[in-house]
């Protein structure tokens, strides 16, 4: 007999062993109740003896016996369905170089978990050297033109503040020059003033010399003309005094002339004769009328310009003054234009005290005040030096982004920088966290920079595609969404629930088997869903009303009754109940059983046994009704 045949006539036996010892196990652990537990008064339900088991702790444990609590709950509209568990694609990724080179020494393997940022392998590429060569002259290029800017720039601030100060200089002098001919002005015009009425006090003085002696004369040549007719005077003595008189009516009329030459009339003149000298020229000529000083000598010069030597002067002197009035000007509007505010220049001409904007930061001070040096050489080698340092920067991000393509981060590339040492090793770091599936180089390969190095998978997050028939799709079509919760339960976990959301539906159906695909984005912080595990999945369509229910677990078919066990204490009580509506978790409880009470979940095959073999197997040393 083949040993074949041996190993089918000990698998009956074997069989009928296990049973017997699995028997023997249950007897041994379950202890039936003698005393029947007619009434529970807290529950209000009635039940024989027949119905109920009590159990102790030690025989809850062996038989791993587990409760639930009768609550009130959303039974959920759901549709179930078959799928697997697949790498999320977001979570995958591929290991190049992106330079070339050889490697030199492997640091992580098939298998290891490896995280973000950790160095896998390390390169030695001349490439690398190369372009960080390259780098440094170009950095070097853009520092040593950036102090040159620096210090051209600080020679132009301070020819800005030079020509700040220049013009607040000239603006000064010429408001100082200013001031100084308006006050020579008044002076040359107080003066001519003065000449002017000094002269008229002559002239009048004149004119009355002359009246008195022509009355005088008139007077001797009226005497002498009788005493000539009576022979009492000599002929040659009449004419002597009638040239005395036409000479003294001649010295009157020039004396006249010269009030007539500046225009004033007869009466004026009869006013200066009649007058005792005692009142003022100015009121005989009725020049008194204005109320100052200035107001009389303007009047003054405007109609006797002619009798002060100082007029001339004071002309000379007024052109001054307008000039200067308009240098003034000049140099103000030269000031506003090179930035300096009205408050600056009123303040300066105040105090006479100059700004120096040394508080002004040089970038400040040429955004600020650059434009009226436009034209100065400077600013235009600061312009030439700016365009030059654009294209060195541009040269440099060049050179910069060639080497973070090349996979050098902003901090590695500054320490070239700093430290001007270039390195011919490349370290090729993790792109993503994960583990390792594959490795398709060794120490000593020459790799190029599109080469796979390594392949890497993150299964913190997966992905579990399902299918959804098109009958069922008809049905389903206007509840699910992307976004709908879904739940996933796996063959190796089957207590555990994996709850996700929707991440994907497609719009094609698969011909073959009329099915729409969909995927589901599932945490998976514990790694036990593996890509390429047979899944089942339950999608959420709505929520429902809340109602009582109890776990699908603990609700036992018997023909065409329902039944679960309810727990009192050590107790356990089968109860008939009338189900509802169901989802992949719940049942709705209609009748049987109240909110609080606990049945159970787990163990419940081994509680219909030993009410099957209640009335044969009953522990005789167990007066108490317990196997301890």
């Amino acid at each position: 007999m083949s040993r074949y045949s041996y190993i089918a006539l000990f698998f009956p036996i074997l069989v009928v062993a296990i049973g017997s010892s699995i028997a023997l196990n249950l007897t041994l652990t379950l202890t039936w109740a003698q005393d029947a537990h007619v009434h529970d008064e807290q529950a209000g339900h009635a039940h024989s003896q027949e119905n109920t088991v009590t159990l102790t702790d030690k025989a809850k444990a062996n038989i791993g016996l587990k409760t639930d609590e009768v609550d009130i709950r959303a039974i959920e509209t759901v549709v179930s369905v078959h799928g697997n568990v697949m790498a999320h694609p977001r979570r995958q990724a591929i290991v190049t170089p992106r330079i070339g080179g050889i490697v030199k020494r492997i640091h992580f393997s098939v298998g290891e978990t490896v995280k973000k940022g950790d160095v896998l392998l390390e390169l030695e590429s001349l490439d690398l050297q190369i372009a960080q060569i390259e780098l440094i002259e170009a950095a070097s290029q853009q520092q040593s033109l950036v102090a040159k800017l620096t210090r051209l720039t600080e020679v132009f601030a301070k020819q800005i503040r030079r020509e700040l100060q220049t013009r607040q200089i000239d603006y000064l002098q010429s408001l100082s020059e200013l001031q100084q001919l308006q006050t020579t002005v008044k002076k040359r015009k107080a003066l001519a003033g003065t000449q002017i009425i000094s002269v008229l006090e002559q002239m009048r003085v004149r004119l009355v010399k002359a009246d008195v002696e022509r009355q005088l004369r008139q007077n001797t040549l009226d005497r002498t003309k009788p005493l000539v007719e009576r022979g009492g005077s000599a002929l040659i003595e009449l004419i002597e005094k009638q040239a005395e008189y036409r000479k003294a009516k001649s010295e009157l009329t020039d004396a006249k002339r010269q009030f007539q030459i500046l225009g004033i009339n007869e009466q004026a003149l009869e006013k200066v004769l009649r007058d005792s000298e005692e009142t003022p020229i100015l009121s005989l000529l009725n020049i008194d009328e204005p109320d100052s000083r200035d107001e009389v000598t303007s009047a003054l010069l405007e109609k006797y310009a002619v009798l002060s030597r100082e007029a001339t002067a004071l002309v000379d002197a007024e052109a001054a003054y307008e000039l200067a009035a308009i240098k003034v000007a000049a140099n103000k509007q030269r000031a506003l234009a090179a930035g300096l505010t009205e408050t600056l220049l009123k303040t300066l001409a105040e105090t006479g005290s100059i700004a120096f904007f040394n508080d002004l930061s040089t970038d400040m001070l040429i955004e600020n005040y650059f434009a009226f040096v436009e034209s100065s050489e400077a600013f235009e080698g600061v312009l030439q030096l700016e365009e030059t340092l654009r294209n060195a920067n541009i040269t440099l991000n060049k050179v910069r982004q060639k080497l973070q393509v090349s996979g050098l981060t902003p901090d590695d590339i500054d320490k070239v920088i700093q430290t001007s040492q270039p390195s011919d090793i490349f370290y090729v770091k993790a792109p993503a966290s994960g583990q390792i599936t594959q490795q398709h180089v060794t120490v000593g390969t020459t790799v190029e920079k599109s080469d796979v190095l390594f392949s890497i998978l993150d299964t913190d997050i997966v992905w579990v595609q399902g299918e959804v028939h098109e009958d069922t799709l008809a049905l389903i079509q206007d509840k699910w969404q992307i976004g709908s919760e879904v739940r996933v339960h796996v063959a190796a976990y089957p207590e555990t629930i994996y709850t996700g959301k929707i991440s994907g539906i497609s719009d094609v159906v698969e011909p073959e088997e009329q099915t729409v695909h969909f995927w589901s984005e599932i945490e998976n912080p514990d790694y036990q869903l593996k890509p390429g595990m047979f899944a089942e999945q339950t999608i959420v369509l709505e929520k429902g009303v809340d109602v009582l229910s109890v776990p699908l677990e603990a609700v036992i078919e018997d023909g065409g009754s329902r039944f679960v066990f309810v727990e009192y204490g050590a107790t356990y009580t089968r109860h008939e109940i009338v189900v509802g509506n169901k989802d992949d978790r719940y049942i709705e409880v209609r009748d049987g059983l109240l909110p609080g009470e606990r049945v159970v979940v787990q163990g419940t095959h081994q509680l219909i046994s030993a009410l099957a073999t209640a009335s044969q197997v009953v522990a005789p040393q167990a007066g108490d009704g317990h196997v301890h």
